[in-house]
């Protein structure tokens, strides 16, 4: 554990990691914007498409990576730890639903045709779902229409739940059977997502081979480049992306070995390489933090301006001030947004003290790994 402890993130590392989340954030907002407005390249769709479900893959890694982290040098126990996560979650999610709901109100009056487009009956259903993390369990896969990058919030959700009840747990029957519980309620398609979020945990844990600054980034370098020649070449399997039976887990092998290569990537970091100054460390951080509203944000803002200011098929520079505007909106909603995060800080604490004892068996201290 003491050696673990040791194995920060800083200097360049940190650099690498954070302007992996915001490249993430950025390349599904290309995606969904060119799905919109480029309906006439549909070869270019298709290797937008493969790349922004990756994203999610990169995003899905370093959450398992940042969760390991966190867990080993700043550990306070399961109350903390549900905090923590509850708040970074809620404090995005309740204003983005609210936000799609009243964008959603809009565009039905701005544009009724692109509204009917995003249309699947009442809209209730789906949102009160989101707001229980509820919406991709078992078999489902019911994230608003005008807002579906919301479906991967819900697999975070279970990832952060089933490892926090893991993690936590208390030697005994009890522990093992709420895991248990846990992992039915998520269900199919959230499992098999979910060794792509533990490779990530393990990319941490697991002590990495020692190399030279040098060796160690052109490794990273290299394992980077096979992972994009693997989601742009190889094809969805078992089944195709989007559909049944699993939606978005539809690729869940191809999506294993994406996972596993950018996890050895991470797992790879060079240590002690701080070429980079700490106040360019700290400002991309900064800016890297916003990519969580932006990537939940992006997709109905997009349709927001569509119906606002009307659509040209094939238009390139429509597409390119429509992703600038919905990127400095959403940057500027998510400043916002985590001004505010304080406030949730403080009332999921209140929250989780109010249940005392903890109807749950878990340890107070860190169960070796």
């Amino acid at each position: 554990m003491d050696a673990l402890k040791r194995r920060a993130i800083s200097g360049d590392s940190s650099i690498f990691l954070d302007g992996m989340r915001l490249l993430a954030a950025l390349v599904v907002l290309v995606w969904h914007a060119s799905y919109q407005w480029l309906p006439g390249y549909p070869r270019l769709l298709a290797i937008f498409d493969d790349l922004s479900h990756a994203a999610v893959i990169v995003f899905f890694v370093l959450s398992g990576y940042l969760i390991a982290y966190t867990t080993t040098n700043n550990n306070r126990g399961p109350r903390q730890y549900a905090v923590a996560r509850l708040s970074r979650l809620y404090s995005v999610l309740i204003p983005a639903l609210v936000i799609t709901a009243l964008i959603e109100f809009a565009v039905s009056y701005l544009d009724p045709v692109i509204s009917a487009s995003y249309s699947r009956g009442n809209p209730l259903p789906r949102y009160a779902l989101c707001l229980a993390f509820c919406n991709e369990i078992g078999l489902l896969s019911a994230s608003p229409p005008i807002n579906n990058p919301l479906w991967s919030l819900s697999f975070e959700f279970w990832y952060y739940a089933i490892f926090g009840l893991w993690f936590f747990r208390h030697p005994g029957a009890k522990s093992l059977i709420l895991i248990v519980l846990a992992c039915c309620v998520a269900g199919p398609k959230i499992l098999l997502l979910m060794p792509i979020w533990v490779l990530g945990f393990l990319a941490y844990r697991i002590p990495a081979p020692t190399f030279t600054i040098k060796r160690g980034w052109a490794l990273v370098g290299v394992l980077i480049f096979v992972a994009v020649l693997v989601v742009i070449y190889v094809p969805d399997f078992p089944y195709n992306l989007g559909r049944k039976p699993f939606f978005y887990a539809n690729r869940f092998l191809t999506d294993w070995l994406t996972g596993i290569i950018f996890a050895l990537a991470v797992w790879l970091l060079p240590a002690g390489s701080n070429a980079v100054k700490p106040a360019a460390v700290n400002l991309l951080r900064t800016i890297a933090d916003l990519s969580f509203p932006l990537y939940i944000l992006h997709y109905p803002l997009l349709v927001l301006w569509r119906a606002a200011f009307g659509w040209r098929a094939n238009d390139v520079s429509q597409m390119c001030i429509a992703i600038v505007s919905v990127t400095v909106v959403a940057v500027i909603i998510g400043v916002f947004l985590e001004q505010q995060r304080g406030i949730w800080v403080r009332f999921f604490k209140w929250a989780v003290n109010c249940i005392k004892p903890l109807p749950i068996p878990f340890s107070e201290k860190t169960l070796p790994v």
